[in-house]
């Protein structure tokens, strides 16, 4: 009966997902449906779907204020993490040194071996509670047993991890994310078409649970990719593969998969030095420089947001859980960010910000004034 609830209950998220996306009633998206497989072959939606409803009691955790908070980051290997760590100290500043009076950070270097024994030394320096971006599901989830067993909360920010001994995890649902990406490139050009896939940094959770998801649609359909090829979140990797790619297949890409719009905009470069028509992309977001390119060259495209912004829910999520207040143990961003929501071609200019730096990912919470402090504006 639970495994029937729990079906019932992603089909109805997926379908209301889906509603983002003018689709007529017979389209590909509209066919599709989640399967008991899909989820018995899942930990990350067993274990996801499991906490949608769930309330953390955080009273033993309760303290006053002010608090040590420590953040073990992805860290600055790229623009998205640059942005999202300089969100972390604005967030930090506005909350001011009543509420937090010590930041801790570590920088992993998108790299699970780094943020392993990184992780171990926050923990020595006793933080009141601990926010992770886990750079591997199966590396950090001994430390995170350990934080809790040493009674320090924690946190799961834009990643996951595979056990689910900590408070709560803030993001979104990255299956669902894949799923409606490949949806969206099967409904626009057909399952026939001939497709090519590019995902994240391997082993990194948020890539490999969206590419899962991607992988179950497709495969649903019978649908054999052309390539599937990481680009490390890269512009420069995006363009190198897809050179590769044009060079192996050319016109006969129908549409392109990409789990971020990095890769995306060195895909387009690509497409540009070879003089080519850019097909259908399923994986831009509110990232200005793709905007811009995407703007120019007029291709259809379906974007996802994944908004460094939300580690400022995060650290309102710890401070809510040190204050004893009962805890949400799945905080899905869109919740509560609404202008966080997917969005399409048709829809670009409206997500477009002149001002804003080619390597800026939105929503931004900060003011102008702040991002031209840090070099993220450019010359009017």
């Amino acid at each position: 009966m639970l495994r029937k609830l729990i079906c019932g209950l992603f089909i109805l998220s997926l379908l209301l997902g889906m509603s983002l996306v003018s689709i007529g009633q017979d389209s590909a998206m509209a066919e599709f449906e989640i399967t008991q497989e899909m989820i018995d072959a899942s930990p990350y939606l067993q274990s996801v779907l499991s906490r949608l409803d769930e309330v953390y009691d955080t009273g033993e955790f309760a303290k006053d204020p002010p608090y040590r908070i420590a953040l073990a980051a992805q860290g600055t290997s790229n623009a998205w993490s640059a942005l999202f760590d300089a969100h972390a100290y604005w967030h930090v500043e506005e909350l001011g040194e009543e509420v937090i009076s010590e930041f801790l950070y570590g920088d992993a270097q998108a790299s699970a071996d780094i943020q392993v024994p990184q992780v171990e030394d926050l923990l020595a320096q006793e933080p009141d509670a601990l926010i992770l971006v886990p750079m591997g599901a199966a590396a950090l989830s001994a430390p995170v047993e350990r934080a809790m067993m040493q009674g320090v909360p924690v946190v799961l920010c834009a990643s996951a991890v595979e056990t689910d001994n900590f408070v709560t995890e803030v993001g979104t649902n990255l299956y669902n994310i894949g799923a409606k990406l490949a949806l969206w490139l099967i409904d626009t050009v057909g399952a026939d078409g001939n497709f090519l896939m590019m995902t994240g940094i391997p082993g990194v959770t948020t890539s490999v649970i969206m590419e899962e998801g991607a992988l179950a649609v497709f495969d649903s359909y019978g649908i054999e990719l052309l390539d599937n090829q990481p680009g490390f979140w890269s512009p420069a990797e995006g363009k190198k593969i897809m050179e590769t790619w044009l060079a192996q297949h050319g016109d006969e890409i129908d549409g392109i998969w990409s789990g971020g719009a990095q890769m995306v905009q060195g895909m387009i470069s690509a497409y540009e030095d070879a003089g080519m028509e850019i097909p259908p992309i399923a994986g831009g977001e509110m990232q200005n420089g793709f905007l811009r390119s995407a703007i120019e060259h007029g291709f259809p495209f379906y974007a996802w947001m994944y908004p460094n912004a939300m580690i400022t829910l995060c650290l309102d999520a710890a401070i809510q859980i040190l204050q004893g207040e009962p805890t949400p143990r799945f905080i899905d961003f869109i919740d509560t960010m609404p202008e966080a929501r997917p969005f399409t071609d048709v829809e670009a200019a409206d997500y477009y910000r002149p001002r804003w730096s080619d390597d800026v990912h939105g929503p931004v919470i900060m003011s102008d004034e702040k991002l031209a402090e840090l070099g993220f504006l450019v010359e009017e």
